[in-house]
């Protein structure tokens, strides 16, 4: 979930394939399980620039491709780890841990592989699906908590939600199958406006904007329906409607299979996963089950997993306290890229081979700013209901949110088994777009206070909390803006064009938000040096550049496999 990410806050269970980024890597192949110490040349020296999630993994899955490679990764600040910053707080009667930025993750098959790979996969603590910190969600609209049905909803359960008016405009749903297409020289839309035009404006103001809260803390009427509602806007394209689109797509089915409308960059790199990762049964039946996870010890496990492995290789050599200040193509023809990282008393300037960049560009997306603030109470019961949190959409009353909160995570619920003490914890996330254009932000006083006012207000609780951990992530989320993909597009021909494939792109803004997004990312950027493919003119975004059409194909070709044994059946695994 998102504060971080590039770091998302909180996912909704309505957070659906349509709504995730279809970006420069959504899935990718495993980097690393064919090495050949007679393959090809291989780079000599290969630079990472940031040591975030992106980068770590970066480096991680580079020194798989070529081992005998000498990698160098710059870190701008003191640490690594980006945005993943847990941090265990002694308490009466124990201890708690808090999370600064993302506290879980959900399901992916390359992030199951990694975890495996690392070997940190004793201390995983998983939320299954029946419990309810995964099916009990909530929006607060306009004063109240109305929890989201998590599977198919009873009349009793859509009355409810009807009385309170937040499916106000729910009808345009049935209706949008009669909605005329969009005109064909609209090339983008925002969220807010695909969804206006294609159901009702209320139901983007009053349920999709609070998912868009959770995860990437913007405004639905900013932010790219072709990147965003990327299955949406195709089906739109493709027959007409959205939901009758999807319906049609079902009916065309041949073998009675599910359809599923994919880019092909993105069949072709489903197809590569399940060909070249294996997941163990054990590891794949849990996550299965599971809707998210995390370790006992918080997400920083894989922060200490990764730089634990990376240490080991030999080959990996982490610089912190660098900042790079520079990097362009060397002088002298050489096909290499000069990268000046260093403080100003300690400057360096090297050349390599290869370089992979997780830095930001701000010609690309704008960001926005996060406060967390971590709340532990010593009474165990002061939440009025069960579930993983709530969250705040745009519609909201200014009177029930005047301190711009995005949503708050009943931690307690959502994840158990990482404090020793018993009480209630909680973290209130506030700011996102909310908080764009302010010359400055609340500081831990302020943030505490405004924290305690929110759950005072929409939950009642008055008790004073007996520790606490106030946290602003500046710039922490990229925002895919309307324009995104076009925007994209120039900038990966532009540093095509410039660095002729020696530099590569990943990270949350280039692959998504979220960390699975950007481990992801990071084996695709390892896939393509693969071999000879160092020397090609690859940018690491070729799947924007792929102008193929989208295409219709089976559903589950789309989704892991375990891998079994001769004559048994496989499995899918959703991730």
């Amino acid at each position: 979930m998102l504060v971080r990410r590039h770091v998302p806050l909180l996912e909704s269970t309505v957070r659906a394939r349509v709504l995730r980024p279809l970006l420069a890597s959504q899935c990718t192949r495993l980097p690393h399980l064919r090495y050949s110490s007679t393959s090809a040349a291989h780079p000599e020296r290969i630079a990472v620039l940031g040591g975030g999630i992106a980068g770590l993994a970066s480096a991680f899955f580079a020194s798989r491709e070529f081992p005998h490679s000498k990698i160098t990764l710059y870190e701008g600040g003191k640490d690594i780890g980006g945005w993943l910053n847990s941090k265990r707080v002694q308490v009466p009667g124990g201890d708690v841990l808090f999370e600064a930025g993302p506290r879980t993750l959900r399901n992916a098959s390359p992030t199951a592989h990694l975890i495996q790979e690392l070997g940190i996969t004793d201390d995983l603590i998983f939320t299954k699906k029946s419990e309810p910190g995964a099916k009990n969600r909530f929006i607060y609209y306009p004063d109240r908590l109305n929890r989201l049905p998590s599977e198919a909803p009873g009349l009793g359960d859509i009355f409810s939600l009807w009385r309170t008016g937040i499916l106000d405009g729910f009808l345009g749903m049935i209706k949008e199958p009669m909605k005329p297409k969009r005109s064909p020289v609209l090339s983008d839309e925002t969220v807010g406006s695909f969804l206006a035009r294609r159901v009702d404006e209320r139901i983007a103001n009053n349920i999709i904007s609070a998912v868009f809260h959770g995860i990437y803390a913007g405004d639905i009427w900013q932010l790219s329906a072709k990147t965003l509602l990327g299955l949406g806007w195709q089906l739109e394209g493709r027959y007409g409607t959205a939901l009758g689109g999807y319906l049609k797509l079902q009916n065309e089915s041949t073998n009675g299979q599910p359809q599923a409308l994919a880019h092909p960059y993105d069949i072709e790199a489903a197809r590569a996963m399940n060909e070249e990762i294996d997941i163990d049964l054990e590891l794949a039946q849990n996550m299965k089950d599971a809707s998210m996870f995390t370790w006992k010890n918080g997400l920083q496990t894989l922060v200490k997993g990764l730089k634990d492995a990376m240490e080991k290789t030999g080959n990996i050599e982490i610089k912190v306290d660098s900042p790079v200040t520079s990097f362009k193509m060397a002088e002298g023809g050489e096909q290499k890229v000069e990268i000046i990282a260093g403080s100003d008393a300690n400057k360096s300037t090297e050349n390599y081979d290869t370089v992979i960049s997780t830095l930001r560009h701000p010609d690309v997306t704008p960001y926005v700013t996060v406060m967390t603030v971590n709340l532990f109470f010593s009474n165990p019961s002061l939440l009025p209901v069960e579930g993983f949190g709530y969250l705040l959409p745009q519609s909201i009353p200014f009177e029930q949110n005047p301190e711009r909160a995005l949503g708050v995570i009943f931690d307690n619920s959502a994840v158990r088994g990482q404090d020793t003490a018993q009480g209630t914890k909680m973290t209130v996330m506030m700011g996102g777009h909310w908080w764009n254009g302010f010359s400055g932000y609340p500081d831990e006083e302020e943030g505490l206070a405004m924290a305690r006012s929110v759950i005072e207000r929409h939950l009642g609780i008055t008790d004073e909390p007996v520790a606490h951990h106030v946290n602003l992530s500046k710039d922490c989320i990229p925002q895919y803006t309307l324009g995104y993909e076009d925007r994209l597009r120039t900038f990966a021909s532009s540093i095509q064009d410039e660095f002729k494939g020696r530099l590569r792109v990943v990270g949350a803004q280039f692959n998504g938000v979220g960390v699975n997004d950007c481990i992801t990312g990071a084996w695709n950027v390892a896939r393509g040096l693969r071999g000879d493919g160092w020397k090609s003119r690859s940018c690491g975004l070729d799947r924007v550049q792929d102008t193929r059409p989208w295409q219709v194909v089976d559903a589950m070709s789309m989704v892991y496999k375990k891998k079994v044994k001769a004559g048994e059946e496989s499995e899918p695994f959703k991730g």
